[in-house]
């Protein structure tokens, strides 16, 4: 049976993290920056997440691991150097888990993750191969910035909210944005041979807010 995909809002949901080793100091901020409330269960923590806690930006619960610490939360990360502990955590939550040693019942996998925004670029495996997927996402990023193509992702996204926002009608706004596809964007000798061309298409407003949207810091 194959995992299914998805992206988790965890905005403002309670995440527990069981462990406070380097696993957990690399995964720690990301679900911050995606705005968890991230608890920590562990008896002693890295320098940098010792820090976190010391900031307020998570709380620390400064012990081992107890049954039943896992209910209530959205997500639960067990991360612990102990594979009977992080299976026994998947075992006892009703929620999703996901565990820092391999095993069949692992609910959650985690992918590999970048950042080009307005692009997420994630790649997973299955069976789970966290040296595989790492290897691939950083191939794969370099070539999305040698391409170019975050710089038009982000066109695109400014492009179509736009028109939103200019009352453009959304069957019209699909039909500029399939003119303007990935594969035109790739044709494009660059950002300046793009923006004459939405300026010809477009017309002056829209090219002027384009335009201001794009450099303004």
């Amino acid at each position: 049976m194959k995992r299914y995909p998805v992206y988790l809002d965890l905005s403002r949901r309670t995440v527990l993290v069981v462990g406070g080793g380097n696993v957990a100091s690399r995964k720690v901020p990301a679900l911050l920056e995606s705005g968890a409330i991230v608890t920590v269960v562990s008896p002693s923590l890295t320098p940098d997440l010792l820090e976190l806690a010391r900031s307020g930006r998570i709380r620390w619960v400064r012990r081992r691991y107890i049954a039943g610490d896992e209910r209530r939360f959205s997500l639960v990360l067990a991360l612990t150097e102990h594979p009977d502990v992080n299976t026994g955590i998947s075992a006892r939550s009703n929620g999703f888990v996901n565990q820092a040693t391999p095993s069949a019942g692992n609910p959650v996998a985690l992918p590999f993750v970048q950042d080009h925004s307005p692009l997420l670029v994630s790649v997973g495996s299955e069976p789970p191969d966290p040296l595989l997927v790492r290897e691939t996402g950083e191939f794969l990023g370099m070539k999305l910035r040698e391409a170019g193509i975050p710089e038009y992702a982000r066109e695109h996204a400014l492009l179509r909210q736009i028109l939103l926002d200019s009352g453009w009608a959304r069957p019209d706004i699909r039909k500029v944005l399939e003119t303007f596809s990935l594969e035109w964007a790739l044709r494009s000798a660059g950002r300046e041979d793009r923006l004459v061309q939405y300026r010809e298409r477009l017309g002056e407003i829209v090219y002027r807010k384009l335009e201001d949207s794009l450099f303004t810091p």
